[in-house]
Order: C-alpha cells, then sequence, then structure tokens
C-alpha cells in the first residue's frame, strides 16, 4: 500500500526520474477509477437487497393507537350524547406458509449479490486489461521512437561522411542529395514518433483514473517470454469456471429457475398468524387501567387460496418459464462465441511463439549487413543506395519485432482475460 501510495504521488508531483511498472499502474487504476467505485456501489446494493430479502421470514410487530368520538341521540331526551373511545394495540404477524415464495426471494437475494461480485470483477478485469494495452501501448512508443532516434542518428553520421566524400570528389553530389533526403525524412519520422509517445502517455494516464497535468511516465522494457499456453480442454474449464460473463449468465438460469418457483407458489395456499393485544377506555386514565386489567388478547390463523386471478398468475408462470429457457439459449450462445475467440487467440500465440525468434534473428541480421554496407561505402565499394536500403531493412525489421511483440503481449491480455484469470496476475481478492 506504501509503495502505491508513493507511486501515485510522484505522478501528481510530476517527479519523472524513474519508470513504472505493469503492476503499479494497475494497482493505481484498481484504486481510484471511477468504474470500480461504480461496481463495488453495486455490490454494496445488493447486500442490502439481501438483508432486506429476510424480512419475508421473519414476524413483524406493530403498535397502534387511536382515538374516537361519536355523537348519538337519546330518545328519551331532547339532548344528544357523546361518547369518546382510545385505543392502543400491539400485533404480532409471522407468516407460516407462503409456497415457498419469500426463502426463493432470499435466494433471489443471495445470487443478485452473487451477480453484482461478479460483475464487480468483471469490471476490475476490463479495467487491468486496459491499463496493460495502454502500458504496453506507451513501450512500444518508447521503442519506436528509441529505433527512430538511433536511425537519425545514423543518417545524420552517413550524411557527414559523404560531406567529407563530397568535398574530396570521391561521390557524386547525387549521393549527398539522398543523405540529405534521409536525414530529412529521419527528423520527420522522430517528430511523428514523439506525437505517438504523447498520446500513448495520455492514453495510459486516463486509464488509470489520473487527470492528465502534463506529467510524463515511461513504461518499463522488460524481455518478452512467449506465454504459457493452455490446453482446449482447460480453456473449457477455466471459461466455466472463472469467465464472470459466463458464470453471470449462469446465474440468471438459476434465477430464472427461482422466478418459476415464485411464480408456481403465488398459486399455492398461504398460512398466516397473527397475535393481537388491545385495550379501550374513555379517557386515558380509564385507557391505561385497561391496558393493565382490562385487555384483550387475541390469536389468529388465516388461510387463503387463490381461486381466479384472471390467468394472470398462469400467464406469470409461463413468462418465468420462457425467461428460464432463453437464459439457457443466452449461456449456450456465449459459451461457444467464448470457446471460438480463445481457440483463435490460442493459435496466434502459438505463431507468434515461432515468429518473434524469427524477428530477432532478422534484425540480427540487418545489423550486420548494415555494417559490412556501411565499411564497403567508405571504402568506395559499395553505393548510397545500398547503405539505404540496409538502413531502411533495419529500420523495418526493428519496427515489426516491436510491433509483433506488443501484439503478442495484447493477445495473451486478451486470452487472460476471457478466461477470467487476468486479475489472479494482481492479487484481487474474491469473497
Amino acid at each position: 500500500m506504501l509503495n502505491k501510495i508513493i507511486i501515485f504521488g510522484l505522478l501528481i508531483s510530476g517527479i519523472t526520474a524513474q519508470g513504472y511498472a505493469l503492476y503499479d499502474c494497475v494497482q493505481i487504476a484498481l484504486e481510484g477509477k471511477k468504474t470500480v467505485l461504480s461496481a463495488e456501489l453495486g455490490v454494496s446494493s445488493a447486500e442490502k437487497g439481501l438483508t432486506g430479502s429476510y424480512s419475508g421470514l421473519l414476524p413483524s410487530l406493530q403498535a397502534s393507537t387511536g382515538a374516537s368520538r361519536q355523537q348519538y341521540s337519546n330518545t328519551t331526551t331532547i339532548f344528544n350524547n357523546n361518547y369518546n373511545r382510545l385505543s392502543a394495540g400491539i400485533s404480532l404477524n409471522q407468516t407460516i406458509y407462503d409456497g415457498g415464495r419469500s426463502f426463493n426471494q432470499v435466494r433471489q437475494a443471495k445470487l443478485n449479490l452473487h451477480i453484482a461480485k461478479l460483475n464487480q470483477r468483471s469490471t476490475k478485469i476490463q479495467v487491468i486489461q486496459n491499463v496493460i494495452k495502454s502500458y504496453y501501448g506507451l513501450l512500444q512508443a518508447q521503442k519506436l521512437l528509441n529505433v527512430s532516434e538511433k536511425n537519425l542518428e545514423m543518417s545524420e553520421q552517413q550524411i557527414s561522411l559523404v560531406k567529407k566524400q563530397f568535398d574530396l570528389g570521391v561521390v557524386r553530389r547525387t549521393d549527398l542529395l539522398k543523405a540529405e533526403v534521409s536525414v530529412g525524412q529521419a527528423r520527420v519520422d522522430v517528430l511523428n514518433r514523439k506525437a505517438n509517445l504523447e498520446n500513448a502517455r495520455r492514453v495510459l494516464f486516463n486509464d488509470m483514473g489520473l487527470q492528465d497535468f502534463g506529467q510524463s511516465i515511461t513504461a518499463i522494457d522488460d524481455e518478452w517470454l512467449a506465454a504459457t499456453i493452455p490446453t482446449s480442454a482447460d480453456i473449457m474449464e477455466l471459461l466455466k469456471t472463472r469467465n464472470p460473463s459466463l458464470l453471470v449468465s449462469q446465474a440468471q438460469i438459476n434465477l430464472g429457475d427461482l422466478n418459476y418457483k415464485i411464480s408456481k407458489g403465488l398459486r399455492l395456499p398461504s398460512l398466516n398468524s397473527s397475535v393481537n393485544y388491545s385495550a379501550n377506555g374513555e379517557n386515558s386514565e380509564e385507557l391505561m387501567n385497561a391496558i393493565k386489567d382490562d385487555w384483550s388478547l387475541g390469536m389468529n390463523v388465516t388461510l387463503s387460496m387463490p381461486i381466479y386471478t384472471g390467468h394472470n398468475l398462469s400467464i406469470q408462470q409461463q413468462q418465468a418459464k420462457l425467461s428460464r429457457q432463453q437464459s439457457e439459449y443466452d449461456y449456450t450462445t456465449l459459451l461457444n462465441n467464448l470457446r471460438v475467440q480463445t481457440e483463435l487467440i490460442r493459435k496466434s500465440l502459438n505463431n507468434y511463439a515461432e515468429i518473434i525468434p524469427l524477428n530477432k534473428a532478422i534484425v540480427a541480421s540487418a545489423e550486420e549487413d548494415l555494417k559490412f554496407v556501411r565499411e564497403r561505402y567508405s571504402l568506395g565499394s559499395a553505393t548510397i543506395l545500398e547503405v539505404l536500403d540496409a538502413q531502411v531493412s533495419l529500420i523495418r525489421s526493428n519496427s515489426t519485432l516491436i510491433n509483433t511483440i506488443h501484439d503478442a503481449r495484447m493477445q495473451e491480455a486478451s486470452l487472460k482475460a476471457l478466461l477470467g484469470t487476468l486479475d489472479l496476475d494482481y492479487q484481487i481478492e474474491e469473497d
């Protein structure tokens, strides 16, 4: 926690001397992102709903008091008589049987809390994935800028050599012009890469839930390691047990079962009991005496049974059944879609595991080729075009390697997000 506070303070204060680890950026986002806070409110609301659902299983106690004034005429006199009445009472009510409705409503509230926690977890996974995407987007921009800056440095060295050779009359003016064009293009490329880097920085700050005050932030470069790719069987197991969306869909099926049971319960008889204590008097003194000595106590048991409701209960039951069937269809559809997505990503990661080592080898070869061509040019056995072509080849191979590693990391994060394991990398506690 202290580490997170320190990092947050550094970001806000604009201290930029160090890079920031992905883990810390994720933790900052999880602690301050409004979407995460909103999901937490959803859980709190569901917890309140669960607490309230128990009221149907508990007795209710009510107190009442009243006052009335009645006037009546006496046939034997010409005067009207007034009669005051004060009353007080306590009523204890308890549902004995309601067709299982109260019990199933508690189970519904528990499921709603479970769904709220799943939605909260899904939100956190999405936040984590967004930060990973923007963090490695920043790292990609840093590396591409570095490639461009090195290319500019090589181009400036090359034009310095060409100018010397031109002054000595060793090369033609066309060589000098081509070298100047190469330097100009390299400078433009650097400016574009700097703009891309600035945009990537802003995206990362936004995904972290921070205000952009112009602070710099540097992503820490790390060695790419081939992802551990689960088998198709493991993928299916992880989808069914950890994917939040799929678990929510399963919970919706269970809610459908409970809604159907509740709709059936509405057609069953209900049994209620009550105990009533009451006292009456013409004034407050008589009422107090009645409460002590002249009270009445009654007990009632009521059995009610719906006979005809205009087909309303039958329609509710049918609707609950159809809704449950729709939930089953949605679950199957979602599972199939997730299975296809994860399988495609799985194949992509296998492909990246083969391609990236090849790209690294190509970069090494391009570096050697440029070195030899530049030596040959200095000796007059190679043309400026050969030098520039070798230089462009090195730039392209480096850029391809950077972009390919970035894409592989994005695919790995996407796979973990779909499998519901991405949060495990960042110590997200589950209830």
